[in-house]
């Protein structure tokens, strides 16, 4: 069952596509019936997908080979919503047969009009880093923090201060050696 808020975002991209001359009517009636999904909530690297149906190695995808277009749930927070338009509006863009991220994607990417939402991916993949992290490394001469799902154990430096990070316990207020 696909989730509405997704039907909504759906709703406000497509329209969008249509007055960009991205898509025609067909191509606008078949994004319409692609299924929509959610990435897995503990994902931090990945903000969206386009999923193919398997097919021969090196053919080309068509918007016909679609399965799937799948968005992280955190996107869809009302926080997040600018942004979780512009992820739904670049998958798209390889769902229409646009699949490498080269020149040519680059520039379609770049029409979409929300200029913050274009440069949320990284605010948004620190967001999630910091909400999934349960260690941080902290430096202790110039106390830049790093947060991460696992210990360093002493294995990494601050890239300024060349001194070996430190481990914390995310919620623990004091360094523990």
């Amino acid at each position: 069952m696909t989730d509405e808020r997704l039907v909504k975002i759906r709703k406000l991209v497509i329209p969008v596509m249509r007055i960009l001359n991205l898509i025609n009517s067909e191509e606008e009636e078949k994004l319409n019936e692609i299924p929509l999904g959610l990435i897995r909530k503990n994902a931090t690297r990945m903000h969206a997908v386009c999923r193919f149906k398997p097919g021969p190695k090196g053919y080309s995808k068509s918007i016909n080979d679609v399965k799937e277009v799948a968005l992280h749930p955190e996107a869809l927070n009302d926080e997040w919503l600018h942004y979780a338009k512009f992820l739904m509006f670049h998958e798209y863009l390889h769902a229409i047969g646009n699949i490498r991220h080269d020149s040519v994607f680059r520039e379609l990417e770049s029409l979409w009009p929300d200029e913050n939402a274009k440069k949320s991916g990284k605010e948004f993949g620190r967001f999630l880093r910091n909400k999934s992290a349960r260690w941080l490394w902290t430096c202790p001469k110039c106390n830049k923090q790093h947060p991460r799902t696992r210990k360093s154990n002493g294995r990494y430096l601050c890239r300024k201060c060349k001194v070996t990070l430190v481990d914390s316990s995310v919620g623990q207020t004091h360094h523990t050696r």
